[in-house]
């Protein structure tokens, strides 16, 4: 899943119409079909609900339709406000990151070099955790923020911040009133949670050791917001980031809980090429990430 893809099914909702969203992206109607169901595919929900001459969202489509558009607006947003710097005497960063990384930790820091050092680019670029272990060899990437390092000789990899594990359920849920999370309860609540192959749920189940036997999931999602919708929807709980769930507009929404019995830490890299010198941009950039490690906390 990338931008461009959100965007065709952006433009699908708001066209109702295949071929003209088509043209709109200069592919075929047969791709935009392809993707769609590629979307379904991946997500396990179905998104649209079709018959032989329309079709309408069904609530995981609308759903899905209301975060992309969301993402939509916070990528042009971004590239709008890059546009307005200049990169000749700096240089420029090509970053490489996941999407729940490039969503919720690297705006606080890029809002805090824009405090002092203003004239640079960053182009930020989104891999599927299946192919980013192919895609971070692209020669164009000179940096990579990650929540685990590359076993490749050719990048190194910095640990140069943390976070931690919280659960979270609605504010006014029908769970006890918990003034802590104790893991045991996972063994009676199950958890609306990531997909196999998400690293957040390695992290998440390998920190558990032995404690207690594997978290029962209700629901499973490789996205963040959709966790977050499914909370919303079905009065359940998941664990997630602590800042994920930092958000000002969030706090009448969800309760949030540290972990009682165990603390499980989110490590994040820095990797970049062994052979490449980072330009001034990026060494200023650098120096905020390992300088400023307390805007996670």
């Amino acid at each position: 899943m990338n931008i461009k893809t959100l965007k065709i099914f952006s433009d699908l909702v708001e066209n109702a119409n295949f071929s003209k969203t088509a043209r709109l992206n200069n592919v075929s109607q047969s791709a935009i079909s392809q993707k769609v169901r590629l979307l379904e595919e991946r997500l396990n929900v179905n998104l649209l609900k079709k018959n032989q001459k329309s079709f309408q969202l069904t609530n995981e489509g609308a759903v899905f339709y209301r975060h992309a558009k969301l993402i939509l607006s916070e990528y042009d947003a971004m590239l709008e406000d890059l546009q307005n710097y200049d990169a000749k005497t700096l240089g420029g960063i090509n970053l490489l990151t996941n999407y729940w990384i490039g969503i919720y930790i690297i705006p606080r820091y890029v809002r805090e070099y824009f405090k002092t050092f203003k004239n640079f680019t960053l182009d930020i670029n989104y891999g599927d955790y299946k192919d980013i272990q192919t895609a971070n060899l692209d020669p164009r990437f000179n940096l990579i923020i990650l929540e685990f390092p590359l076993h490749n000789e050719n990048f190194t990899a910095e640990l140069f911040a943390k976070d931690e594990f919280v659960m979270v359920c609605l504010a006014q849920s029908n769970f006890p009133h918990w003034q802590t999370f104790s893991l045991e309860h996972l063994e009676s609540y199950p958890l609306i949670g990531f997909t196999k192959n998400h690293p957040l749920r390695s992290i998440f189940e390998q920190g558990l050791g032995k404690k207690i036997s594997r978290p029962q999931y209700l629901m499973e999602f490789n996205q963040i917001e959709l966790i977050k919708q499914a909370i919303e929807m079905h009065d359940s709980m998941a664990i997630l980031p602590k800042s994920s769930v930092r958000l000002p507009r969030e706090e009448h929404i969800f309760r949030v809980l540290p972990l009682a019995d165990t603390h499980i830490s989110i490590p994040f890299y820095l990797i970049h090429r062994k052979t490449q010198k980072p330009n001034r941009a990026m060494e200023h950039f650098i120096a905020i990430l390992k300088g400023k490690q307390q805007l996670l906390l």
